[in-house]
């Protein structure tokens, strides 16, 4: 059995996450989220909005990871986890088409190429005026704070060569290349914000 990771990120950011998203889910549907990880966000909103669908996915490599959080929730509307990798295409999931799609700390962890490769394939899973939300830091003109400015740097070193904070004209431009419009940006603590995107029509 695999050990159950309790990720800190999560335990500080999922309460604001929630708050901010809750107006947007509250009257539910079906949500996907991408690289859930230990799968924490999907179990603490999951739980709070019973009428929401939430699907977790996550590389093969680390689908794992969410195994133990899911499986202590017991909640009929927290589906299992499924693997998924974003740079694979089509996606192949249970579910054809999604009101909702989500990722948490994902864009600044991955390449440019990646990224573009969520937003396509984000477009043929969402349904028309389906939301896709994306929380994590992003710079505007250069970066927010000394923080992401640090952040970046280790991501580049430690992590990823290609990864890094995206800029967030950007990201409005990678996804509107995908039918998917820039809606809203939501600020939250330390620096990060949720980016709201809805799917339009080519």
């Amino acid at each position: 059995m695999i050990d159950k990771i309790e990720n800190q990120a999560c335990l500080r950011n999922q309460e604001p996450i929630y708050q901010a998203l809750k107006p947007w889910l509250i009257s539910g549907g079906s949500l996907v989220e991408l690289a859930s990880g230990t799968g924490q966000h999907g179990v603490y909103i999951a739980k709070r909005l019973p009428k929401l669908d939430w699907q977790l996915t996550e590389h093969p490599d680390n689908l794992l990871l969410s195994q133990p959080w899911f499986q202590d929730a017991v909640l009929p509307n927290l589906k299992p986890p499924q693997a998924l990798n974003i740079d694979d295409a089509p996606w192949s999931l249970p579910l054809t088409s999604f009101d909702f799609a989500y990722c948490a700390n994902l864009l600044h962890f991955v390449s440019t190429q990646t990224v573009s490769h969520l937003f396509s394939g984000v477009s043929a899973v969402l349904k028309p005026k389906g939301l896709v939300f994306c929380y994590g830091p992003i710079n505007e003109d250069g970066y927010t704070s000394e923080g992401n400015a640090s952040l970046d740097n280790w991501l580049r070193t430690e992590v990823n060569p290609h990864a890094g904070i995206k800029e967030l004209n950007w990201l409005i431009d990678q996804a509107e290349n995908e039918a998917l419009v820039f809606k809203q940006r939501l600020n939250l603590p330390a620096n990060n914000v949720i980016l709201v995107f809805e799917k339009g029509h080519h």
